[in-house]
């Protein structure tokens, strides 16, 4: 991460960890969190931390999982980083959703959230977040979700994510453009030029890494997401598993760095 922060870059830290659904796993999550903020903070980057709830036991007690979170983002604040709420699979998003508002309500304003273009709810979903001038990370979705659900063909869901993009650079406080997608990217750029946005993009480290340096050069904002933790192979085995293409996608991306 001290490589990424010397070329101009900013980092997002991904503590790695499948769903728990135990209180002491959730516990166990929540202390891996707390040694890594102070560690990383000391270090003086510029630092975003991904929180994913399912990881703090959301899906055994949302109570649970907020005073995780509560505790978390507070410590972050005391660090002046900022903590993002990670968005899962459909089934978790209204209670994602809550826990975000709870904090906000908190007053920890060093926190944000997910939003995934696929899901046909996510449009009203950050059109309810606007009064709260939201920290917003924009993705297109990598979880299997049935058509019920979520939009089936690319073709679709790259409009969507586009309509979602303009949408919160637009109006959100902040807005994370997270995508590989050289077109998307222009389109994000155009209007953030044209809205005077707050914004960054964020890419995965390792993928699409000549782009990034691109970007910045240029003088865009750009964000690094870097996976820690040693369930590094559970959770690339779980990825490729909600979505096949995924794995095409970092093959055919491992010699543009």
């Amino acid at each position: 991460m001290q490589q990424l922060g010397s070329d101009g870059m900013r980092t997002y830290v991904i503590a790695l960890g499948e769903a728990v659904h135990t209180k002491e796993g959730a516990a166990e999550a929540a202390r891996i969190y707390e040694e890594l903020i102070p560690a990383i903070a000391a270090e003086r980057l510029n630092t975003t931390f991904s929180i994913k709830l399912t990881h703090l036991g959301l899906e055994v007690d949302r109570e649970l999982a907020l005073r995780h979170a509560l505790r978390i983002v507070s410590l972050a604040a005391k660090h002046s980083a900022f903590a993002r709420l990670d968005m899962e699979h459909s089934a978790v998003v209204d209670d994602t959703l809550a826990i975000y508002r709870a904090l906000r309500s908190e007053g920890l304003d060093n926190t944000g959230t997910v939003l995934q273009a696929y899901l046909h709810r996510t449009m009203d979903d950050l059109i309810n977040l606007l009064p709260l001038e939201p920290n917003v990370r924009v993705v297109k979705g990598a979880y299997l979700e049935p058509g019920t659900a979520a939009l089936q063909r690319k073709d679709h869901v790259d409009v969507a994510y586009d309509q979602l993009a303009r949408t919160a650079l637009t109006y959100a406080k902040f807005t994370a453009v997270a995508t590989h997608d050289q077109r998307a990217i222009r389109v994000a750029a155009d209007v953030a030029l044209e809205q005077s946005s707050d914004f960054e993009f964020q890419m995965l480290y390792g993928v699409r890494y000549a782009l990034a340096q691109q970007l910045v050069a240029a003088g865009q904002p750009v964000r690094i997401c870097v996976p820690f933790g040693q369930d590094w192979f559970v959770y690339f085995a779980r990825r490729l598993a909600e979505r096949p293409a995924n794995a095409l996608f970092l093959l055919r991306n491992l010699g543009r760095r």
